[in-house]
Formats: C-alpha cells, structure tokens, sequence
C-alpha cells in the first residue's frame, strides 16, 4: 500500500501527464482503442444483481487508492455508485480534517459472488470501511489495519493506544447519508460506538435532518454486534439496477420506491454516460500511471549508464595519461626532471624553514620560562616580606594591647585607692564628730 504522500504526488503527476498525454498522438491512439467516449463505443456500466447475501457483479469498478483513501484488500471492487461513494465521502473528511486517510477493506471480488469470510459483499453494494483513530497526542493517525474498539472508546494498533475520533467519524457518516449519488441503506456499527457517535451528534447540535439519516442507517441489525473494528457500508439499488438488483427492507423515507420503465430506461441511459466518463478518467489515470513508471523507468536506466560512464572514466584517463607520458621528448622528460628537482628543494627549503621557525619557538619559549622562573621567585619574595611584615604588624599590636590594659589596671588600682582614702577619712570625720559630740555631753554633765 503507498503511503498518503506518495498518493499525493502520484495523484499530482498523473494529472499532469493526462494534459500532456491528451496532447498527443500516442494518447489518441489509447483512446480510440481502450476508452471509451460514448455509448456507442461499448461503455458499460456497472451492474448489481440479485440480494448482497446471494448474487452477483458485472462490470465492476476498482476503488483505488488515491488522496484520502487507502484501499486494503484485493477485493475492491463494486458497483459504481459505491466507489463513487467511498471517494466522495474519503474526500469530504479530508478537507475538513486535512491528513485523513480512510481505510477500506472488502468490497466485493471481481464479478461477485461468495467471499469468504463474509455472508454478503457479493453485489458491489457492501464495504468495510475501517475507523479513524487518534494517537496518545490526539494526532490522526493512517489506517493501515482495521483497529479494535473497546467500550472505553481506546484500542491498540501495533502496541500503542489509539482512540475512536468522534468528529471524523461523525464527519464521515454524514457524508455518507447526505451523498447525492448512492443511497445508504445500513451502516452497521456495534452498539456502544454507535450510541457515542449519536451522543457526539447531540453534543455539537448536528442538523436534524442529518441526525436523523444517522440514526436510521445505524439501527442495529443482525450483526450490528460484530462491528466494532469499522463499519459496514451498504446502498440500496440503484435505479439503474432494476430489477435486477434487489433490495431487502428496511426501506428509508429516502428509498425512492419502485420506478416506472421510463425512469429506469432513463437513469440506466445516464448511468451509462457516467460511467463513460469515469472509466475514460480511470483510463487515462493508469495510462498516465504507466507513462510515468516507464518515465522513471527509463530515467532509471539513464542513471545507470551515466553510472557505468563515470566508472569508465578514471580508466580512460589513466589511458590518456599513458599515452601523453609515452609521447614526452627528452627535452620534455629533462625538462619534468627540472621541474621535479625544483619542487624538490623547494620542500627542502620549506623543510628547514620550519626547521629553524621551530628552533626560534624554542629558544622564544627558553626565555618565556626563564622570565616565569624569575617572576615567581619574585613573587615569592614579596609574599615572604609581605608575610615578615604582617608578622611585625601583628607583635606591636599585642604588645600595644598589653600596654593598654596594663595602663588600665593601674588607673583601676590608683582609683581603688582613692576611693578607699576617702572611705577612711570620712570615717574618721565621723569618729571625730562622736568624739566631740560625745566630750560636749559629758562638759554638759559636769557643769550640772
């Protein structure tokens, strides 16, 4: 399966090469043998025939992979209404969410019938159509593989845990039921997807109309229980078809009923024209394809002969330089020989200059470290003075800080005294006052 981007490019160049190849004769000729331009030419449409579960298919489309649709299987053929369908619908999700890439399964084999392991998808009117699923960074991620999900909305797709995308796969079967070409008749989904998507439908507040189609081709059915890895898409008959194509109920308000033979002979006669038109432009696709891989076919056997070219050439010149150095005179070889012996001491002279330029670094770098030597005994001669001098700071601040506290503990001492002396003689001021206090009594006593 190629990737999205190669769908791209093959897509873009494919139509580039369909404008040339329309411009030219070879293309005519493609034309006028394989594609058909009218009616009359053989244009065959596609032709359901009998119920999904029992018939068969003529003249089937291939739904191919392109931009925004990765078919899977080798059973991708339908009607013409259904591959148109899963196109349009692939293109429409894409363009509301750049990137997506709708993964397809079965459709049905070539010519109908029985395909295991299913019990329909014999009509070209059923497809498998798988999920979008988001990555743990919520990125949309590319089907490759029909992913499992659980009740959780999560499932696991090559060892990592993916979830359900409830916009795209809304936007998805709204494309589907408002298809202007097929009429969607079942898109069977097990039940606790389906009521997430329906739930999903309320919460954005989807058109009712819209809602409703929902709703109605997502009615369980037998076997609605198995779906819950992708959908299962089914149309109605188309107008055309009849009666060959049968139908089985339910029958939707948008089941247009049983035409009249007019209204059958009239859409099978536009039914052919459109699917004319789309096998010319499937033709011209493949036509362009094929140009384009015998374009790049080609440009690949130009490269390697381009290839084989420039291997040869080395040789070749060495050849060349054979036959030139034959050819060289005496003159020529005396002449080289000059040459050579001037190259020669040339190098011999280059040779001793960086000879003597190495001696004068080292001589430079003599100097350099003689100088170093010189300065650091210098340095550390200044460090040992400077240590001496800290050393001397540091004595005569001690020896001052004991003189102050000497000078301070005889100013102590000298104050003590004094203040003892005063204590004294103020004792002995009181002792004289008693006395003479007490001599005045004792005169008192006498003279009484």
């Amino acid at each position: 399966m190629h990737s999205h981007a190669d769908h791209g490019r093959r897509l873009r160049i494919s139509l580039a090469a369909t404008i040339l190849f329309a411009a030219s004769a070879s293309l005519q000729h493609v034309d006028a043998q394989d594609v058909p331009r009218t009616v009359d030419e053989g244009a065959f449409d596609s032709q359901s025939i009998g119920h999904t579960e029992g018939g068969r298919l003529e003249h089937a489309f291939v739904l191919e992979s392109r931009d925004g649709l990765a078919s899977l299987r080798s059973n991708h053929f339908g009607t013409r209404e259904l591959v148109g369908l899963l196109s349009r619908a692939s293109d429409a999700v894409a363009r509301s969410a750049p990137g997506s890439i709708l993964a397809v399964g079965d459709l049905s084999s070539e010519h109908g019938g029985p395909l295991a392991p299913h019990g329909s998808h014999q009509t070209g009117r059923d497809a498998d159509v798988g999920f979008y699923v988001l990555d743990a960074q919520s990125q949309p991620l590319p089907q490759g593989t029909l992913v499992e999900i659980a009740q959780d909305g999560t499932g696991r797709r090559l060892g990592a845990t993916v979830r359900f995308d409830d916009a795209r796969n809304w936007a998805l079967l709204v494309a589907l039921v408002d298809d202007p070409m097929a009429e969607v008749q079942h898109v069977l989904i097990v039940a606790h997807l389906r009521r997430r998507l329906l739930d999903y439908g309320k919460a954005i507040e989807a058109p009712e109309d819209a809602y409703r189609r929902v709703e109605l081709v997502t009615a369980p059915i037998r076997g609605s229980e198995n779906h819950d890895d992708h959908f299962h898409v089914r149309i109605y008959c188309s107008v055309g078809d009849r009666p060959e194509c049968l139908d089985r109920p339910p029958l939707h308000p948008w089941y247009d009923g049983t035409p009249s033979p007019a209204a059958v002979e009239a859409a099978r006669a536009a039914d052919l024209q459109r699917a004319a038109a789309l096998r010319r432009q499937q033709a011209l696709e493949r036509h362009a394809d094929m140009a384009l891989r015998t374009a790049e076919e080609r440009q690949r056997a130009r490269e390697l002969l381009r290839e084989a070219e420039l291997a040869r050439e080395p040789t070749r010149q060495e050849a060349l330089e054979r036959v030139r150095a034959a050819r060289l005179t005496q003159e020529q070889r005396l002449a080289l020989g000059e040459v050579r012996r001037a190259e020669l001491a040339a190098r011999m002279d280059a040779s001793r200059a960086v000879a003597q330029e190495r001696g004068r670094s080292v001589e430079l770098n003599g100097d350099a470290q003689r100088w170093e030597s010189a300065e650091r005994r210098r340095a550390a001669r200044l460090r040992d003075e400077n240590r001496r001098a800290e050393a001397d700071e540091r004595r005569r601040a001690v020896l001052a800080q004991a003189q102050q506290r000497r000078d301070a503990l005889l100013q102590r001492s000298g104050d003590a005294q004094v203040r003892t002396n005063e204590r004294r003689a103020a004792q002995m001021m009181r002792r004289s006052e008693q006395l003479a206090r007490e001599r005045a009594r004792i005169a008192a006593e006498r003279t009484r």
